[in-house]
């Protein structure tokens, strides 16, 4: 598994959950908070 493969999979999840508004501001967040936010949609998405 390539190290930065939850990246892409986040970008996934975020378009999957739009109406979360978080796609604007992906750009702005630090690699800990992209790793939050990542485990929270991944929950959220039951996976």
């Amino acid at each position: 598994m390539h190290t930065l493969d939850w990246l892409d999979d986040l970008q996934t999840l975020a378009a999957r959950f739009t109406g979360l508004g978080i796609n604007p501001d992906l750009a702005g967040l630090s690699v800990i908070e992209l790793w939050a936010l990542y485990r929270f949609l991944t929950r959220l998405a039951g996976l």
